[in-house]
């Protein structure tokens, strides 16, 4: 008995030991989690075009794939305001360089990173947009359209709107999207500029659908009507509201004699 016992130890004693170191290191680093960061520190221009080894495409969506699911990888969940937005709106123009025709990266800054809780950050978001779109308005300005929203009805920043809606006015985008930039004008109380606007698209636009037709005759009769009141109540304005006369006091016909 004592020889197997031996034996038994001789085999697996330092496999035991081992187990047991194992177990202590494990027991004094439970609590200790490594900074994996959120979002990854963007690289170099020569240093991105080398990484792709000649397969831009590839390296695209692996990339890609990886800023979608940055902060939420190894079980992890992080919230949109955690997120340096600085380093993702570089990322989205780097990206950009590799494929600047692809919808995925625009897509992803205007319907998922948009909505972080800190709406000052979607000010970054809606200057990727800007730039992503003016490179090829007749192709990307559903971009600008959204940029447009997200100025208005997040940031509340009516100038911001203006600067992104003015390449919408281009004979190569719908109809519909270009009168958006006479809405922006319409909006900031501009209404000669968006009269202007509208009466441009209608003059200089081919093949305007019917429904289009109709909502351009509406707004120029419309504005048209706004601004000829304007003008009135500019050149009559309203006169100041005197105030009631008040009648005079009655004095009877006979005074009572004053008193000796």
């Amino acid at each position: 008995m004592a020889s197997r016992l031996k034996l038994w130890l001789r085999h697996y004693l330092l496999l035991m030991l081992c187990v047991c170191l194992q177990f202590g290191y494990w027991f004094e680093t439970k609590n200790i989690k490594p900074d994996m960061g959120i979002v990854p520190d963007v690289p170099g221009r020569k240093e991105i075009h080398a990484l792709t080894f000649g397969d831009d495409e590839f390296y695209f969506r692996v990339l890609s794939l990886m800023i979608e699911n940055a902060g939420d990888t190894f079980g992890r969940f992080t919230a949109l305001r955690y997120y340096d937005f600085n380093k993702l709106y570089h990322w989205f123009n780097l990206l950009d360089e590799l494929d600047s025709r692809s919808n995925m990266i625009p897509s992803m800054a205007s319907y998922y990173f948009s909505q972080t809780q800190n709406t000052a950050d979607v000010r970054y978001v809606v200057d990727y947009l800007y730039t992503h779109s003016v490179r090829d308005v007749p192709h990307k300005w559903w971009w600008l359209l959204q940029s447009i929203y997200l100025a208005m009805h997040k940031l509340n920043d009516m100038d911001l709107a203006l600067k992104v809606s003015a390449p919408l006015v281009n004979d190569k985008v719908p109809v519909w999207a270009q009168q958006m930039a006479a809405v922006v004008r319409e909006k900031r109380g501009e209404m000669e500029d968006a009269l202007h606007i509208m009466e441009t698209i209608r003059d200089n636009a081919k093949d305007i659908p019917d429904a289009d037709l109709k909502y351009m005759t509406y707004f120029v009769k419309e504005r048209l009507g706004k601004l000829e009141k304007m003008t009135k109540d500019s050149d009559h304005p309203a006169e100041k509201s005197e105030a009631p006369a008040i009648p005079p006091l009655s004095l009877p016909d006979h005074a009572p004699a004053d008193k000796k």
